[in-house]
């Protein structure tokens, strides 16, 4: 499997990951605050929720996105190179 390096990714891929990027990192950030806030220690209801949501927003474009699309694009150029074989093999008997 091989990997692309964000200056690979078209757009689209790395709006999405500089989302999910900024979703992680302010959904850690409002629970950090949410302890140092008054009362200290305690987190609101709504802040864990922000951080699920966030989490699971990375999780799913991180995760599942990439990986699924890295799947597509496996198959395809497995569908092509399998024809290109074909290819090759007719036209070996053809000559034959």
């Amino acid at each position: 499997m091989k990997r692309e390096s964000y200056k690979e990714l078209d757009f689209k891929n790395k709006l999405a990951v500089i989302t999910c990027l900024i979703a992680f990192g302010l959904g850690w950030s409002l629970t950090i605050a949410g302890f140092l806030i008054p009362p200290l220690g305690e987190v609101a209801d709504s802040i864990l929720w922000i951080l699920g949501q966030s989490l699971l927003y990375t999780a799913s474009v991180l995760g599942i996105g990439m990986y699924t699309n890295n799947l597509v694009k496996n198959g395809i150029n497995g569908i092509r190179r399998d024809l290109r074989l074909k290819e090759e093999d007719s036209d070996d008997e053809e000559s034959n």
